[in-house]
C-alpha cells in the first residue's frame, strides 16, 4: 500500500469507521499528508454537515487568534510524523460562538509506513473559562494583598506552596524567595514559637479560624508586637480546607500603650492599699485606745470597711490587669480574712471564677463585708459561735448572685430590709445595693438567715 493510498479506508476498514463515527467525542482521520478524509457524528453535529466537503480543512474553524500556534506546533510534528496536542478555540456552527478544545492527533503506521492521521477533540471550555477566572480572582486578590497595611500570606494545602504579599519584604528587609525558603515563622520570637505551633496545629486540626498576638523580627532586628490572624477557605462543597490566609496587623504602639496603662492602674492600686491600710491600722490602734465601748464599736467597724477596700487593690494589683477583679477569687480571700479575725465562726465561701470590673468588685465586696461581719456579731450568742456561708452562683443569664447564710438566732420580728433604721451596716448595704443596680432579699430559715442580692453581669 502506497503512502497517500485512501485503500486502507475501503470495506476492510467498515468496522474501524463505525467506531470512530459513534465515538463520544468529536474525531476525524486524515490522510497522510494531512488534509482531511472523514469526520465523525460528533464533529458534524458540532460545525456543521462538513463531511460533503471533506478537504475543507478543519484549521478553517478555528479562532484565528489560536490559529498561529497550532499551525507552530502542528506543522513540524507533521513533517516528523509525530503525535501533537493543542489547546485551541473551535467554532460551533448553530451560533458561531468559539469553544476551547484540547485536541490530540496521532500518526497510524503499519508496517514502518505513515498511513493516516486520527485526531480528537474534547471540549474544555468550561474548565478553561473556569481557570481563566480564577486566575483572574487571584491576580485581583494579589493585588488587593499588596496594597493592604498588613503582612499577608497564603498556603496552599494541595501543594504546599506559600505566596507572601510585598509588606513581608518591607518588613523583614529580605527578598520574597528567602521569606519563602525561611518560612513566616522564623520571624517569630523563640519564646512564643512553641505556644503558636500548638494554636495553629490545633486549629488545623478543627478546621477553624485562628489568631495569637506574637512579636516578628524586623528588617532591624528589632521585635514589635503584631496580632496575627487566619482563616480556612474551604473546597467547594466539602470539609477539605484548601487554602489558609492569614494576616499580621502591627499593633506595637498600642501594645506598648496598653502595658504602660497597666502597670501605671497597678502602681495606682498598689499606693492606694497602701495607704488604705495605713487609715485600717491607725483606726484599729484607736480603737483599741478607746475606754468608751460605742466609739471603739464603731472604729473597728469603720477599719473593717476600709481594710475590706483595702484587700480589693490588694487583689487588683497583684494580678495581670487592674482594671477587672476575680470575683470569686477575691471573696475566698475576704472570707479567709475575715475567718481569722472570729475563731469562733467557720466561715466557708463556695463559687466560680467570674471577672467583673475593679469597680464592681469593691462594692461587692462591701456588701459581703457588711452582711458577714453582721452575722458575726448578731447571729450567734456572744459566747458561742457557728458556721456562715457565702456563696457566689451564677444566676440567670443577666446576674450573678451571693448569699450568706447563717444558722443562729435568725432576725428580730420587726426586721424590714427595706427601712434599714438606725443600723450603720444596713444602711451602707442597701445603698451600695442600690449603686450596684441590685435586688436585694432576705428570707427567714428554719434555723438562721439568708441575705441574697443579684447583681447584673457587666462586662
Amino acid at each position: 500500500m502506497c503512502i497517500g493510498s485512501d485503500e486502507w479506508w475501503n470495506e476492510s476498514s467498515d468496522n474501524l469507521r463505525a467506531i470512530i463515527e459513534n465515538a463520544p467525542r468529536k474525531m476525524w482521520v486524515g490522510r497522510p499528508d494531512g488534509t482531511a478524509k472523514f469526520y465523525n457524528r460528533e464533529w458534524r453535529r458540532y460545525t456543521g454537515d462538513i463531511e460533503t466537503t471533506p478537504d475543507h480543512g478543519w484549521r478553517d474553524l478555528v479562532h484565528p487568534t489560536d490559529l498561529h500556534r497550532l499551525r507552530r506546533i502542528a506543522a513540524p510534528a507533521i513533517a516528523a510524523g509525530q503525535r501533537y496536542d493543542v489547546e485551541m478555540r473551535l467554532k460551533r456552527q448553530r451560533d458561531g460562538a468559539y469553544r476551547w478544545h484540547r485536541a490530540s492527533v496521532a500518526p497510524v503506521e503499519r508496517e514502518g509506513r505513515l498511513i493516516a492521521w486520527v485526531g480528537a477533540a474534547a471540549d474544555i471550555d468550561d474548565r478553561r473559562r473556569a481557570e481563566i477566572a480564577l486566575r483572574e480572582s487571584e491576580g485581583n486578590f494579589r493585588l488587593l494583598a499588596n496594597v493592604i497595611p498588613q503582612l499577608a500570606w497564603m498556603r496552599d494545602m494541595r501543594d504546599g506552596t506559600v505566596w507572601y504579599n510585598d509588606q513581608w519584604s518591607e518588613f523583614t528587609g529580605l527578598p520574597g524567595d528567602e521569606i519563602v525558603r525561611s518560612g513566616w515563622r522564623a520571624t517569630v520570637h523563640p519564646d512564643q514559637i512553641d505556644e503558636l505551633n500548638r494554636i495553629i496545629d490545633d486549629a488545623h486540626g478543627r478546621r477553624e479560624p485562628w489568631e495569637f498576638t506574637c512579636r516578628l523580627r524586623s528588617r532591624d532586628g528589632d521585635y514589635l508586637w503584631f496580632l496575627i490572624r487566619a482563616v480556612p477557605i474551604l473546597e467547594d462543597g466539602a470539609v477539605a480546607v484548601r487554602r489558609w490566609f492569614a494576616t499580621a496587623t502591627d499593633i506595637h504602639r498600642q501594645y506598648e500603650l496598653q502595658e504602660r496603662q497597666k502597670l501605671l492602674t497597678k502602681e495606682v492600686s498598689h499606693r492606694v492599699k497602701n495607704s488604705l491600710s495605713l487609715v485600717a491600722s491607725i483606726l484599729d490602734v484607736k480603737a483599741r485606745s478607746s475606754r468608751n465601748e460605742i466609739i471603739r464599736d464603731v472604729l473597728l467597724d469603720a477599719r473593717s470597711r476600709v481594710q475590706t477596700i483595702a484587700d480589693v487593690h490588694d487583689h487588683l494589683w497583684k494580678q495581670e490587669d487592674a482594671r477587672v477583679a476575680d470575683l470569686g477569687e477575691f471573696l475566698r480571700d475576704l472570707c479567709r480574712k475575715l475567718g481569722d479575725s472570729a475563731p469562733h465562726h467557720s466561715i466557708a465561701f463556695e463559687g466560680f471564677r467570674h471577672i467583673v470590673p475593679a469597680e464592681q468588685a469593691i462594692s461587692i465586696g462591701l456588701v459581703v463585708n457588711e452582711l458577714v461581719t453582721n452575722a458575726l456579731k448578731y447571729a450567734y450568742p456572744a459566747d458561742q459561735g457557728g458556721p456562715i456561708r457565702v456563696i457566689l452562683g451564677k444566676g440567670d443569664e443577666g446576674h450573678i448572685t451571693i448569699e450568706v447564710a447563717d444558722e443562729g438566732v435568725g432576725l428580730p420580728e420587726d426586721f424590714d430590709l427595706s427601712r434599714p433604721g438606725q443600723s450603720l451596716g444596713m444602711k451602707l448595704i442597701a445603698r451600695t445595693t442600690k449603686q450596684l443596680k441590685a435586688d436585694a432579699s432576705v428570707a427567714r430559715l428554719e434555723k438562721g438567715t439568708r441575705f441574697a442580692i443579684q447583681v447584673p453581669k457587666t462586662s
